[in-house]
């Protein structure tokens, strides 16, 4: 596969930065344990080399994905640390969750069932986290709830409850009391839990924005996700010496000069006034551009200067403005990053958008080849085309 010719529009993530990242996270939170979210292919950098190089270092003790999907794919990578479904499994997905060493999460009775019964077919202990809704209003166990958990509980005899979290609503907000509310529900029900002698051996509730803004929530391990990637949850808060960690780039394909009067794109929402010089670039919305950009004034950056789109992105191609830019074919393109004295980042994309980084990044398409660098190399991905 890495015969292939790499095609010039391309994703280049920086290993070296995650890993150096994650170890700052690590201070941060006083040397706690740290669950890696590596759910959504790592916020779509890529779960599989990532995952690796954390594991390979020591610096993950602990992986978070989504579905019974992505931690098979972790296991069949050779990751051999736990791992923790984060989000739901249907009763049928259970048995091989367990036999394929991941722990599920019980976020409602019946799963409850399900674990039992998939462990006793399985003559095995199911090892499960408790997901409790301490306030956001999604999967988990409401405070009212507990008590028909304990009594279910008490009549298992094939479950062994390792853990018990949460998820944080607003933690991107420092300023707001929501956190220190769904702290208090959360301590208050895994005291109840122990009470009644569930006794996990990891409590946790820091994702990244608690780990960054909000020491009351680093427990027994720690759940960074975004920061790992060297973003932060909310544009104005401090990276606290995050660094990024990916750049995105192309190439000039062609370049033409229109006269005025020239119609550019679809439904011609751009006209030039003047003779313009104009780039055409091979990247569109099929890449994870968003298509937006061209009607919110953004732009790309060539030879350090800013480029700003000329109508609308379609899918496979994209057109900017070369006006004061000295440019030719095959010159470089950035698309998120630093050229210079400029850079462009998920959240600038994110803001013109109307959304947040984690969907910018996870729109970033398959059919863009990835470029790992790790330890002064590079390894390449080119994905399959169908």
């Amino acid at each position: 596969m890495n015969s292939l010719p790499v095609r010039p529009t391309r994703l280049i993530i920086s290993i070296d930065a995650i890993c150096r990242n994650v170890s700052r996270l690590k201070q941060l939170s006083g040397g706690k344990p740290v669950m890696a979210v590596v759910k959504a292919n790592c916020y779509g950098l890529g779960a599989v080399p990532i995952s690796r190089a954390l594991s390979s270092k020591g610096l993950a003790d602990h992986f978070g994905v989504a579905t019974i999907y992505e931690g098979i794919s972790l296991r069949k990578a050779g990751i051999r640390e736990e791992i923790l479904v984060l989000g739901p499994l249907a009763d049928e997905e259970i048995p091989a969750a367990l036999e394929n060493g991941l722990m599920p999460c019980l976020y409602r009775l019946p799963n409850v069932d399900a674990v039992e019964r998939a462990a006793g077919k399985l003559r095995a202990k199911g090892r499960v986290h408790i997901k409790i809704d301490s306030g956001m209003g999604r999967l988990g166990f409401r405070s009212e709830q507990v008590d028909g958990l304990i009594r279910k509980l008490s009549c298992c005899n094939n479950i062994v409850v390792e853990g018990v979290f949460s998820a944080l609503a607003s933690a991107d907000h420092p300023d707001w009391d929501q956190t220190k509310r769904q702290a208090a529900v959360f301590m208050e029900i895994v005291a109840r839990l122990e009470a009644a002698g569930v006794r996990p051996r990891l409590v946790h509730l820091a994702n990244s924005a608690g780990l960054l803004f909000h020491p009351e929530t680093r427990m027994g391990l720690v759940r960074p996700g975004l920061a790992m990637y060297g973003m932060v949850p909310a544009r104005e808060l401090d990276r606290d010496g995050l660094e990024p960690v990916l750049r995105y780039e192309t190439r000039i394909e062609q370049i033409k000069i229109l006269p005025p009067g020239s119609e550019v794109g679809y439904s011609a929402t751009y006209v030039t006034d003047k003779e313009e010089k104009l780039a055409l670039l091979p990247v569109g919305y099929a890449d994870g551009l968003p298509r937006i950009l061209s009607e919110k004034g953004g732009a790309v950056i060539i030879k350090g200067k800013k480029a700003p789109f000329r109508g609308r992105i379609s899918m496979d191609l994209s057109v900017v403005s070369l006006e004061g830019i000295d440019a030719r074919e095959g010159d470089a393109v950035t698309l998120l990053g630093r050229d210079g004295g400029e850079e462009i980042t998920p959240w600038d994309w994110a803001e013109m958008a109307g959304t947040i980084p984690y969907e910018i990044t996870c729109g970033l398409s398959a059919r863009v080849p990835r470029i790992y660098e790790l330890g002064g190399k590079c390894r390449r991905e080119v994905p399959i085309l169908g």
